[in-house]
């Protein structure tokens, strides 16, 4: 069975990002700005979908080597 890894830099960074995004909305964008870019009012939306992404890809398993499908025995171990 494929494990999960809760804790890990793509979970980390998609929590940031949503709290950027987050904020972003209470402050009606005045705080997510991109510098040298002209401000249009809706980067926080930028930040939401981006940790969403993250997160997801967070959680998604790894991709592991394929196993067999032949029964193990007690002497395989």
């Amino acid at each position: 069975m494929k494990q999960i890894r809760w804790w890990n830099s793509f979970n980390l960074l998609g929590i940031i990002l949503l709290g950027i995004g987050i904020a972003g909305f209470l402050l009606q964008g005045k705080m997510v700005f991109d510098p040298g870019r002209p401000h249009r009012g809706y980067e926080w939306v930028l930040y939401l979908v981006a940790g969403a992404l993250m997160l997801i890809n967070g959680f998604l398993p790894s991709a592991t080597a394929p196993q067999s499908n032949k029964p193990r025995r007690p002497t395989d171990l």
